[in-house]
């Protein structure tokens, strides 16, 4: 992870540290959170908003977008709304494509706003891969804390898994920890994976390998290879019935819905590289994934627009927030997302 607080960069592995530097100085009115570690980039959002309201007062003072239509109208109208019992208004902008060349408009017209953001918000947008030469980028870097959250390397999946299992009251080597991230593609896999593991470790403190194999994460992303290609073919119900036999062996229905949000995302990409001419190693290499996981991609991706698949992963946010927020059941809402399919 890497912090740009305007007095120099500094690389980060530690989520309490990126978080104590983006607020060490007080709140600011507007943050960009950016990177392919979606899982860091969440905690990040989720920490932000709680030094901004409390839960007491959030229903009042929380707005979220996570769609692509989303315009700079909403996110000002958003800004410029006083808060309720509370100093300020969270704004999240997550994934609406501000800081890209499709919207232009919208972007500069943000950008124009940012230096005039009052007092009483905070806005916080959320991006995978912003343009870092557009207005917006610079109007947030120079008024307001950007943060980049790196896709994590074998090492900081470790250090994840330590933390988090070790906090949890099991005892784990450091050899055990990167056979663990091997299994992982990021950091939301990763906490799955431990949220799994400590499920399934019960009474017993020693986790050794047999226990990570037991939990099969590589299992799991091949199963929901299968789901998704059931879900864009119209097999509703076969999609259903993965989907229940994965939770008869205590799969997380959260940990679902990030590996179907990842597939779609990883869809984009690929449909993406394949238009510029990249070939399926080349693709691969380029979004950090396995040759055989780019392929099953690739072919999902061709019989759709890309304007479909963008629905679907909005879809899958949008789900994951509600589920977050304990709007709805996490079970039914994933199987709300299968059971609606491609539409």
């Amino acid at each position: 992870m890497k912090t740009k607080t305007g007095k120099g960069t500094e690389n980060k592995t530690d989520i309490e540290s990126i978080l104590k530097e983006l607020t060490g100085d007080g709140i600011k009115g507007c943050y960009l959170l950016y990177g392919e570690d979606e899982y860091t980039r969440r905690k990040a959002e989720e920490r932000l908003k709680r030094a901004v309201v409390d839960e007491a007062s959030e229903m009042m003072n929380l707005s979220v977008f996570s769609d692509v239509k989303t315009t700079a109208g909403q996110i000002i109208e958003a800004a410029e709304t006083m808060p309720f019992l509370s100093d300020r208004r969270f704004i999240l902008a997550k994934d609406c494509g501000f800081f890209s060349e499709g919207k232009k408009a919208e972007t500069e017209l943000l950008a124009e706003y940012i230096p005039q953001i009052p007092d009483t918000a905070c806005v916080v947008f959320s991006e995978t891969a912003p343009d870092k030469r557009m207005k917006l980028y610079k109007a947030v870097d120079k008024n307001g804390r950007t943060a980049e959250f790196k896709k994590l390397g074998e090492a900081g999946l470790a250090d994840l898994a330590e933390k988090k299992l070790t906090e949890s009251g099991l005892r784990i080597s450091k050899g055990m920890c990167v056979y663990l991230a091997r299994n992982c593609s990021d950091g939301e896999m990763l906490n799955n994976e431990c949220e799994k593991l400590i499920s399934f470790m019960g009474e017993r403190k020693e986790v050794t390998s047999a226990d990570i194999d037991a939990v099969g994460a590589k299992n799991t992303e091949t199963k929901v290879f299968d789901l998704v290609d059931a879900m864009i073919t119209g097999k509703t119900e076969k999609a259903l019935e993965i989907y229940r036999n994965m939770l008869a062996v205590n799969e997380s229905p959260i940990m679902v819905l990030s590996l179907i949000s990842r597939q779609f995302r990883i869809m984009l990409k690929c449909k993406s590289l394949s238009q510029s001419g990249y070939s399926e190693n080349d693709m691969a290499a380029k979004i950090g994934v396995n040759p055989y996981a780019a392929k099953i991609a690739l072919r999902q991706s061709r019989s759709f627009g890309y304007d479909i698949i963008e629905q679907m992963l909005n879809r899958c946010i949008e789900t994951d927030y509600s589920i977050k927020s304990g709007a709805l059941n996490a079970e039914t809402g994933v199987e709300l997302v299968i059971a609606m399919g491609i539409e």
